[in-house]
């Protein structure tokens, strides 16, 4: 039995030891915690030093939606302004609500940096076609089919329909035959070719729901007829190998219109 005891004092005096530092590093851990939590509750406390949005600028380099716009949007969706807001009280997810409900921003994202600035990057929706109908209804569409109205700061250069439109309704982008979902299909094709794109102005609608083109050089009209998928892409086709082979720049001026209507060919009627 005397050979054993020291071995128990060793043992009780590494347990010990263990327990010392097991301790030991539980009050450094809840140091450290109760400091992180000093600091976040002092920023959390903090009020925001300014409020910085950066608008990203459409492919000509404007904005349709200013920056004093998107403060006094934020100004009028708080209880404060943002500079008397602690940081707790700024949700910066509803910030960039507040903005997407405006009519010209597509997207939002918001954050604060270590400065205690709150930056927000705007990325603006896309105008793709401007409506001025004769019912009187007279909006931008964008490239996804989201209704914008004319901004005060900003007329984008997109081709304008004008005439017989019909009413604009929130579902049309779901009814295949809806002239107003047509009109936005040609707008695409028109804007992915580079050629249509700088040639097409105005698109007229007839009383027959028929189009006719107006082009930026000239003042002659082309008569598209009415939308079809297929035909018409064909007849767009035809117009520009028509304007590039078959008629040159300095013919332009004798023409009053060109009549896309049948098939196979281009119809030029002379002044």
């Amino acid at each position: 039995m005397a050979k054993q005891q020291p071995n128990k004092l060793v043992e009780f005096g590494l347990r010990f030891v263990q327990l010392t530092q097991t301790y030991g590093w539980m009050v450094i851990a809840v140091a450290i915690g109760a400091l992180a939590i000093s600091a976040i509750s002092s920023r959390e406390a903090a009020h925001v030093e300014t409020v910085a949005p950066v608008i990203m600028p459409l492919q000509e380099g404007e904005a349709l939606v200013t920056e004093q716009e998107l403060l006094d949007r934020l100004a009028a969706s708080f209880t404060k302004p943002m500079s008397e807001l602690s940081l707790a009280d700024i949700d910066v997810q509803r910030v960039e609500t507040v903005l997407e409900g405006q009519a010209f921003v597509a997207d939002a994202d918001a954050f604060v940096d270590d400065d205690l600035q709150l930056n927000i990057l705007v990325t603006q929706r896309v105008p793709l076609l401007r409506i001025i109908a004769e019912n009187g209804q007279n909006y931008y569409l964008d490239q996804d089919g989201i209704r914008m109205p004319l901004s005060e700061s900003y007329t984008a250069r997109v081709p304008v329909v004008t005439g017989n439109v019909i009413l604009w309704s929130e579902d049309f982008m779901e009814q295949e035959n809806n002239q107003l979902r047509q009109l936005m299909e040609l707008a695409h094709e028109l804007k992915q070719d580079d050629f249509l794109n700088a040639l097409v102005e105005q698109i007229y609608v007839n009383t027959k729901g028929e189009l006719v083109l107006a082009p930026k050089v000239g003042d002659q009209v082309i008569y598209l007829g009415r939308y079809h998928k297929t035909k018409t892409l064909e007849r767009l086709r035809r117009l520009k190998v028509f304007y590039r082979e078959g008629l040159p720049y300095e013919g332009w001026r004798k023409y009053k219109s060109f009549d896309l209507r049948f098939s196979d060919q281009v119809i030029a009627r002379k002044r």
